[in-house]
């Protein structure tokens, strides 16, 4: 080889290694993000993270050591994902539509709730189109008149409760805090009453409520096998004869008759004349019948889609948030004496709107806590739909010593919604971010250190940007009501006793208060305030 030879040769190899180097360069960045070592090439660090006896075990100690963003291994040996509690990354996660919803979010929430618009991900514009026609069911106005809805709720909870109190006095506050939020759903936005929808749903609902609480390794693989699987062959795996897949196509048929019945008796009260069955639907069937003549931009279908979404994603988590507030409160008698101090002071001489509510400030310090602590969706994934750069609030370090400001994040690559690990990020609030304390909220300057990442509280429980959940007023107003209603009335503590053993916060789609034995529950001891 001559001399002229060697060099194009060279140049040439010079220049592909630059290539090369130019195009791995994001992902040579990614592997040098430091993270856990994975312990099994099947799960990965998946067990780590979903399958622990109390929850973040794992998470929050790789939240301390390897800081905001930290690479983990998902099932099956797949390509690194990354967990992030980052303000400004999270921020612009939940507010850029470079970020779909991931193959877990997307395949899974689509299994149980069809097409409702939180699960849409083909069509940006189809989420927007639902969420417009469905957010005026949940705007201020709308929600502060469910508040005679709310309230006779939580007056039959009351009754529930003087029943344990009068008797054993200790009692799973866990079904009849759910059974209270269905209840308030049902009729604030169906206009039907828990007895309305019918034994059989509410029998079906809780199956599916106690299947979806029960996590194990199992439901971790199928978790990780049903984010590969199309979208055609997830419709048809609801009739495979195994019992969580029945439970949700029971469910699913269920609650598509219920809207069925709803719709029906709408349209044929108005045809005669008559103000319809009440509740938000109603205005929902104006709209299909508005709009069915200009492009079916809204259509009854549509609507019986939201069926599943609004009925039981609306429940169990405001339920669950409520269970782990009332623990706290019983592991804490001064908190519990103060709050109930506030809630009567409140009463004297002022009407029962909202402002009463959203002006007790320990009543909200106490809710705003209870959701940092114990936010529901403790866990979301997102995929990069084309190549983003996502920029940091505080750098991290890469195992090669490198500091890192911006993280390139290639389209295709899975990214996690770190939730509970940003509100418990001592960076941002504090050293005792794990501590139950809701005194950090009655300061006037507030907790939060850096940026904001939501509307509500600057908390991520109810998530942010264009996929918000819809409901979060509503479930803000009904907590507020049922504490004020059951902490005015009755004291709480813990059983001590061994038979109503200690609830713990584990991982099951959400986080749910499980006891001991593996079941959801949680037995408070319930007094009577004389």
């Amino acid at each position: 080889m001559d001399e002229i030879q060697y060099t194009l040769v060279l140049v040439s190899l010079t220049m592909l290694y630059v290539f090369y180097r130019l195009f791995h360069r994001n992902a040579d960045e990614l592997r040098e993000i430091r993270g856990p070592a994975s312990p099994s090439w099947i799960f990965g660090n998946m067990l780590q993270l979903t399958l622990t006896p109390t929850y973040g075990e794992y998470e929050f100690e790789w939240l301390k050591k390897y800081g905001s963003v930290y690479r983990f291994k998902g099932c099956f040996g797949v390509k690194d994902r990354l967990m992030i509690s980052d303000p400004a990354a999270l921020h612009t996660l939940l507010s850029r539509e470079q970020f779909a919803l991931g193959p877990g979010m997307g395949n899974g929430g689509r299994l149980i709730y069809n097409a409702g618009c939180t699960w849409l991900t083909d069509s940006e514009k189809d989420h927007q189109r639902l969420r417009t026609a469905l957010n005026e069911g949940f705007t201020v106005a709308a929600v502060r008149s469910y508040i005679p809805i709310f309230e006779r709720v939580a007056q039959t909870l009351t009754e529930q409760f003087d029943e344990i109190a009068s008797h054993s006095g200790v009692g799973d506050i866990s079904p009849l805090l759910g059974q209270a939020t269905l209840a308030s759903v049902a009729e604030a936005i169906l206009g039907l009453s828990l007895n309305e929808l019918g034994d059989e749903f509410i029998s079906t609902n809780l199956q599916l409520i106690n299947v979806a609480s029960n996590q194990s390794a199992t439901q971790v693989l199928a978790d990780a096998l049903l984010r590969w699987i199309p979208n055609a062959i997830c419709d048809v795996m609801l009739y495979i004869p195994v019992q969580p897949f029945n439970f949700v196509h029971r469910a699913k048929v269920l609650t598509d008759e219920i809207g069925k019945r709803v719709i029906r008796s709408s349209k044929i009260a108005k045809s005669q004349g008559l103000e319809g069955v009440g509740g938000f639907y109603d205005d929902l069937v104006d709209k299909a019948q508005t709009y069915s003549s200009d492009g079916n931009v809204f259509s009854e279908r549509d609507i019986l889609d939201q069926t599943t979404l609004l009925l039981l994603a609306g429940q169990d988590t405001t339920a669950n948030t409520l269970v782990f507030g009332f623990l706290e409160l019983a592991r804490d008698v001064d908190l519990q004496e103060r709050l109930r101090a506030e809630i009567h002071a409140s009463r004297i001489g002022i009407a029962r709107d909202a402002t009463t509510f959203d002006n007790m400030p320990l009543l909200n310090a106490f809710i705003k806590e209870t959701l940092r602590l114990y936010p529901a969706v403790a866990l979301s994934d997102r995929v990069a739909t084309e190549d983003v750069v996502l920029a940091l609030s505080e750098p991290i370090m890469t195992s090669r010593g490198k500091r890192l400001t911006r993280i390139p994040i290639p389209k295709g690559q899975i990214v996690y919604i770190g939730t509970a690990e940003y509100q418990r990020s001592e960076s941002i609030w504090g050293p005792d971010a794990h501590e139950f304390k809701t005194s950090r909220w009655l300061k006037e300057e507030g907790p939060l250190k850096g940026e904001g990442v939501s509307s509500y509280a600057n908390l991520l429980s109810f998530f942010g940007g264009t996929r918000i959940c819809l409901g979060w007023r509503f479930a803000l107003l009904e907590m507020q009501i049922f504490v004020c209603e059951l902490v005015s009335k009755f004291e709480f503590s813990l059983p001590d006793d061994e038979v109503h053993l200690k609830t713990t916060c584990q991982y099951a789609m959400t986080l749910q208060p499980m006891l001991p034995d593996g079941k959801k529950g949680a037995f408070l001891a319930i007094k009577r305030v004389t």
